[in-house]
């Protein structure tokens, strides 16, 4: 638990005050578990789509009974009460004494108070046996989350900004219920929702009735996990998130079964019992909670559980979907972008927030300043992120948030209106469902894991119209709304019928087309090794190709590795060069290396895959004698893994221009008959123009009308003294 600033140590805990524990366990063969999340999601796989059962993935994956048993007599000896062992094997919850807890741990307790109470905290990092092979997830009343939105604001009816059928008309939801896609009584399209304390059904019941929607209370299910209240001991204040969650969810899918699974309390322990438990009982293919803090704020043992669930949940092709926040750029406070979770887990789909204003019969949507977004400090970028960040970047889609443009909702029978991404993430829960439904029709298996294949719609270029709205405007306090993905936005808003007609239908290419290249440089670890290594990082979604090109290397063999993990290996010809290829080689975020025969590291990744960062740089253009008094500039930014290349021309003659980068055409630039200023700009992710295959930054760039160069710059007129034979090196 991280500790707030005023937070104060009271003193030892007294021996005899009650403490609970949660110890937690590992899948068996992790690495195994991976591979096979990535291949069942990889239409070029022949294990696409043939997700585990819950038997088959105990079988293959879950601890062994007599480890957890090992670990149950242990606590036992130490004079601990065994409460549970989760069904899955993954979690033991014990309790005793704070000082049989003390001694069983190898640490003391001390009593803390802060802004949300009275806690239990260690003095030292609790131990186990490592013969156990488990660790420590919680002691003590653990991390208390919250829904991401501030209080809604109590409205009549008649002023609440958006009902149901306002959202399926404007989203496009309308035509999939004509086409008789409204979500069924099967598993594939069945939203189970994470949550904490439960709803008083007669609201549901309300909010059905003003607004036409034919549903009994039998096609809602609470399921109670961790001790649940009823609805009459729970202060109307702690239902309102529960109840907004079924209320649209069941709006927006009218046919789909919703299961809530309601905690007891909001602590991070019953969460993550709620969430073991959705995918223990596998009844429903998608998973929704709105629920969440600031990701820094968790123990590393309570993520690591939480990821062993959420892994569980991909194999067995369930859908997460998460609430991405709204405290915009900053889930943590201060001036440091910090992201939410659980939705910055990489097998979360993360749910940004936009805004809607009336623009005449339409409206017109922008990013909200409150959204969530930014780079995940806990979790590395998954390979089928587009955005070259190190860490997992979100978020990865978005909709309406912003409570200026909310949503109608009734809670302890008033009429609010809400707003904030704890709606939009229920909303986009149905949606999946709806997909799965339309997939099951065209004999395809449910979704699963969401974000890479709704990356690939979003990256296709023979879908038209496009299945996603480009938010291309506003933003979350410390990242803008830009044509393709962003982190406020992720890739946009969904038209709903464009987007589950596609993930019914379409199949991305299996060659990467439409992806994005980096150029990236090895640089040689000491004076003594001589030589270049380059490599062309080409990304798609589900789809890495890795190209190495070598030159002037001694002779003998050498191996590129990845994280320590041989990936290919090589031996230059007599001129000391190479050139090989790797596919399916995801290179976001990890450690790059050329090691020679006896293991001895020779090349190293200089710097970040995600290249120079907030880096800006200007250079003139130079008349090449076609056009007098002819004169440009260039202006090159680089910042959060993108790059983007603007041209500025003047008094050039009328006509259109192409702009080259080295030996690539990547656009045009057409100047009016007047000859005034022009622009253009390019960018390495395709946000205006045509994508750069690779950086401008060392590459000579020339304006060409009919096959005359009019304007041209030097090789490395942006990054002088950074280039050598067209590439930078650092």
């Amino acid at each position: 638990m991280r500790l707030e600033r005023n937070a104060v140590v009271l003193g030892p805990t007294a021996d005899a005050t009650p403490v609970r524990i949660v110890l937690g366990f590992h899948w068996r063969d992790r690495a195994a578990l991976e591979r096979f999340i990535t291949a069942v999601h990889d239409p070029r796989t022949p294990q696409y789509q043939l997700y585990l059962t819950p038997r088959d993935f105990a079988q293959r994956f879950a601890p062994r009974a007599a480890q957890v048993a090992a670990a149950a007599r242990y606590l036992r000896r130490a004079g601990l009460r065994i409460i549970e062992v989760s069904p899955s094997r993954l979690q033991l919850t014990a309790e005793g004494g704070a000082g049989r807890v003390a001694r069983a741990l190898g640490t003391g307790l001390l009593d803390l108070r802060d802004s949300t109470g009275q806690h239990v905290v260690t003095a030292d990092a609790p131990m186990l046996p490592d013969s156990l092979g488990a660790q420590v997830v919680a002691v003590g009343a653990a991390n208390v989350l919250r829904p991401p939105g501030a209080d809604p604001v109590r409205q009549g009816i008649a002023e609440a900004p958006f009902k149901p059928a306002d959202i399926s008309r404007l989203y496009g939801f309308d035509a999939l219920y004509a086409g008789g896609v409204r979500g069924d009584a099967t598993r594939s399209s069945t939203i189970a929702i994470a949550t904490a304390f439960a709803f008083d059904p007669t609201d549901l019941e309300t909010f059905w009735r003003a607004h036409g929607i034919a549903r009994g209370l039998d096609s809602v299910e609470v399921v109670p996990v961790a001790g649940v209240l009823a609805p009459a001991e729970i202060a109307p204040a702690d239902r309102m998130e529960s109840a907004l969650d079924a209320e649209w969810a069941s709006a927006m899918a009218p046919e789909a079964r919703v299961l809530v699974y309601a905690g007891g309390d909001s602590v991070s322990t019953t969460f993550l019992r709620v969430y073991d438990r959705i995918v223990t009982d596998n009844r429903a293919a998608v998973m929704t909670t709105s629920w969440g803090r600031c990701e820094t704020d968790y123990p590393q043992a309570y993520l690591d559980q939480v990821d062993a669930v959420f892994a569980r949940a991909a194999a067995q092709g369930i859908t997460v979907v998460a609430a991405a926040g709204d405290h915009g750029a900053f889930e943590c406070g201060g001036t440091t972008p910090s992201v939410s979770f659980p939705a910055s887990h990489p097998y979360v789909l993360a749910v940004g927030g936009t805004g809607l204003r009336p623009d005449g019969d339409a409206f017109i949507e922008t990013s909200w300043s409150g959204s969530g977004g930014g780079t995940s400090a806990r979790f590395s970028a998954p390979p089928w992120q587009m955005n070259p960040s190190s860490g997992r970047a979100m978020s990865d889609v978005a909709f309406n948030a912003d409570p200026a443009s909310g949503y109608l909702i009734v809670n302890d029978g008033i009429w609010y209106a809400a707003g904030g991404t704890s709606v939009s993430a229920p909303i986009w829960a149905a949606l999946i469902a709806l997909s799965n439904q339309a997939r099951a029709a065209a004999g395809r298996g449910s979704l699963g894991l969401a974000a890479p294949q709704l990356c690939e719609l979003a990256a296709a270029s023979d879908l038209a119209p496009a299945p996603f709205a480009d938010i291309v405007s506003g933003d979350n306090g410390a990242f803008a709304a830009a044509p393709g993905w962003d982190f406020p936005t992720g890739w946009g808003a969904p038209r709903a019928d464009r987007m589950v007609d596609a993930l019914a239908h379409w199949t991305p290419p299996a060659d990467g087309r439409g992806g994005v290249d980096t150029i990236l440089p090895l640089v040689p670890v000491s004076d003594r090794v001589h030589g270049a290594v380059r490599l062309r990082y080409q990304r798609r979604c589900l789809t890495t190709e890795l190209d190495v090109h070598v030159r002037g290397l001694a002779d003998g063999s050498y191996t590129l590795l990845l994280d320590d993990e041989p990936v290919v290996s090589f031996s230059p010809d007599s001129r000391g060069s190479a050139i090989l290829s790797v596919q399916d080689a995801a290179v976001g975020g990890r450690h790059v290396t050329v090691v020679d025969a006896t293991g001895a590291v020779q090349f190293a990744l200089a710097g970040d895959v995600s290249g120079p960062q907030d880096f800006q740089s200007s250079a003139a253009l130079k008349n090449t004698g076609a056009a007098s008094g002819a004169m440009g500039t260039l202006t090159y930014r680089a910042g959060n893994g993108r790059e983007q290349l603007t041209v500025h021309a003047e008094r050039l003659p009328g006509g259109r221009y192409d702009v080259r980068v080295g030996a690539d055409t990547i656009g045009a630039l057409t100047v009016d008959e007047s000859g005034a200023a022009a622009n253009a700009s390019f960018d390495t992710f395709g946000l205006s123009g045509a994508p750069l295959s690779s950086s401008p930054m060392c590459k000579p760039i020339l304006l060409i009308r009919s096959g005359s160069a009019y304007l041209r710059s030097v090789s490395d007129a942006l990054a002088p003294g950074k280039c050598v034979d067209g590439e930078r090196l650092a």
